[in-house]
């Protein structure tokens, strides 16, 4: 499959090389191009880089991955241009974080009953949003092994069979997968980031996930 992911940033150069890790075609899309150089290096030829637009226009499916602040996310869905995402299966892997004194923890951008998943998926009406990986750090959304067991991913989509097709990408690569219902659900898998990045600047580790246990 082509996948775009628009962002450069290590959420949007790991997720790259675990798509083509999986034998998928991927292009990451970026202002800055001379950025990518090393990614694209290590990547190999299955790795492409261009602008958001054109990242748009060939990603079958589509990955957001860019911060969240300053607007950036809806900058970039802006710059690639809307009429590209109309009938695509878009991966929201943000979080609206909100940085107010550094080296502590961000505090929620958007408060309750609004979420970034929603919010994407009002700018694109005619896109598949699927929100989706904003709950672990990036070095393990393609490679969900932990030392104390397999974690849990929770999705979120108003498109069952959008959901059902990222789901499958991730037990591909190993997670175990939670339908968490419709795209007004991304609030909760937000507050679950928020809870996993408190944690980690508690304790000073960031190798931790979720996991829902059942009797």
């Amino acid at each position: 499959m082509k996948i775009g992911i628009l962002g450069s940033g290590t959420v949007a150069q790991q997720l790259g090389l675990g798509l083509i890790r999986s034998g998928h075609n991927v292009m990451l899309g970026t202002r800055n191009p001379a950025k990518l150089d090393d990614w694209r290096k290590k990547a190999g030829e299955s790795a492409l880089v261009g602008s958001f637009e054109e990242t748009a226009k060939f990603g079958e499916m589509i990955f957001l991955a860019t911060i969240w602040t300053g607007g950036a996310a809806e900058n970039a869905i802006n710059i690639a241009g809307k009429a590209n995402f109309t009938g695509k299966i878009l991966v929201d892997v943000t979080n609206p974080l909100q940085f107010d004194v550094q080296g502590q923890a961000p505090k929620p951008a958007l408060g309750y009953p609004q979420s970034a998943g929603a919010k994407v998926q009002s700018w694109l009406p005619a896109a598949k949003v699927v929100k989706a990986f904003n709950i672990i750090t990036a070095h393990y959304m393609a490679n969900p092994r932990l030392k104390e067991g397999t974690p849990d991913m929770f999705f979120a989509g108003n498109d069952p069979e959008a959901k059902k097709a990222v789901m499958d990408l991730a037990v591909s690569w190993g997670w175990s997968v939670i339908d968490s219902g419709d795209i007004e659900q991304a609030y909760l898998l937000e507050a679950l980031a928020f809870l996993w990045i408190r944690y980690g600047f508690m304790t000073g580790t960031w190798k931790h996930a979720f996991k829902l246990l059942k009797e």
